[in-house]
């Protein structure tokens, strides 16, 4: 669904000398009752904050805000490369003025962002954080507001899919290469392998239609899913045609074709599946 689940902190700070005091005690009020910067999560789904909406104040009016978000928030992903694809995740905070009121400037702390020793993602690997400027308009004629992006890169990690479906879709592809190793005279059983591993086929490509949303291009698996369908109808027509060659006492035919598939098709898949894993 394009998005991801996450549990972060902010922290924001600012001076408003209307709040100074001759006093050493640390203050607190509501977050309404001071000038505030108005933060905004832009790309938030079903987020919400689980810390008192206070501030602290010393006496030079230096006013400190922190609060803590959980929940889902939205991201763009182009899955071409699928499984094979890094992504960039973001958690994006912007400062929404009120009409007429001043504009904000948000700047990012020089520091570095403090995370977890580890995190709750069991498929990705997490890269190291960056904390950077990032403007947001809604449109491209609006307004622009101050933002400050927290870029979170994450990279797929491909062992599941090796296990779980690569190397099971390899093993089909590789049945339907066996009725090449089958005698000729065997009509029914060349003609059944071949007919089983089509159906498995299919089967499979429902299964992995549920990996990734419906999208308007092809990713890396959908063109290996295209050659490994290919190859295997490509065999289920060849096993019917010598069928019908062995019936009309094409004998010597029927081998020169089976000796030619045994040769050349692990080579064709092994070529083909090389270009889209590693193109």
């Amino acid at each position: 669904d394009q998005s991801f689940f996450a549990d972060f902190v902010v922290e924001a700070t600012w001076r408003d000398a209307g709040l100074a005091a001759e006093t050493d005690a640390r203050r607190v009020f509501d977050l309404e009752d001071v000038w505030n910067p108005e933060l905004l999560i832009v790309n938030q789904r079903s987020a919400s904050s689980s810390m008192p909406e206070v501030v602290q104040v010393d006496s030079d009016g230096n006013v400190r805000y922190l609060q803590r978000f959980t929940g889902r928030f939205s991201v763009p992903m182009y899955l071409r490369d699928f499984p094979l694809d890094d992504q960039e995740l973001r958690l994006w905070v912007i400062s929404v003025p009120p009409p007429g009121g001043e504009e904000v400037e948000l700047v990012p702390v020089e520091v570095e962002v403090l995370r977890a020793d580890s995190l709750s993602v069991t498929d990705w690997d997490v890269g190291e954080l960056r904390l950077e400027t990032a403007d947001y308009s809604a449109t491209p004629k609006a307004r622009v507001l101050s933002g400050i992006a927290l870029s979170i890169p994450v990279s797929r990690q491909v062992k599941y899919y090796i296990v779980q479906v690569l190397i099971p879709l390899i093993a089909v592809v590789l049945m339907s290469w066996s009725v090449y190793w089958i005698d000729p005279a065997v009509v029914a059983t060349r003609m059944g392998v071949a007919v089983t591993t089509m159906l498995t086929l299919i089967a499979y490509r429902f299964m992995l239609g549920n990996l990734v949303p419906r999208l308007s291009y092809l990713t890396r698996l959908d063109y290996f899913m295209f050659i490994a369908t290919s190859l295997v109808i490509l065999t289920l027509f060849v096993m019917a045609g010598t069928s019908y060659l062995k019936t009309r006492g094409h004998d010597a035919l029927v081998d020169r074709i089976d000796s030619a598939g045994r040769k050349f098709f692990p080579v064709v898949f092994a070529l083909l599946a090389a270009v889209v894993w590693f193109v």
